[in-house]
């Protein structure tokens, strides 16, 4: 049993490393060559948008939206920790025994 666990974790560390150094991920439409060539000068000259915040406001209101989740996920790590321990607890006083079924 000692070995078929051992040779299970193997294999997922082997498909892990493989999938995550060796396959090169090709998620987004790349731009040929030949396309890049044939793109026109208007293409070219076009302003560049630049993705961020336009003002102070908006600024302001993304770093509250991740103060927010990190708190949420805070307070949700914070509960299951209540609930482990409280199931623990009444483990160890044998609160829930095979014997009373």
């Amino acid at each position: 049993m000692r070995k078929k666990k051992k040779f299970i974790i193997l294999f997922v560390l082997v498909i892990s490393f493989h999938s995550f150094f060796l396959l090169k991920p090709d998620f987004a439409q790349q731009v040929g060559q030949k396309e890049k060539t044939e793109m026109t000068q208007e293409e070219e000259s076009q302003e560049k948008i630049i993705s961020g915040p336009q003002n102070i406001k908006e600024s302001t209101g993304i770093y509250v939206f991740v103060a927010w989740m990190w708190l949420a996920i805070f307070v949700l790590i914070y509960i299951l920790n209540l609930k482990i321990k409280e199931v623990d607890r009444l483990f160890e006083i044998r609160f829930i025994s095979e014997k009373k079924k």
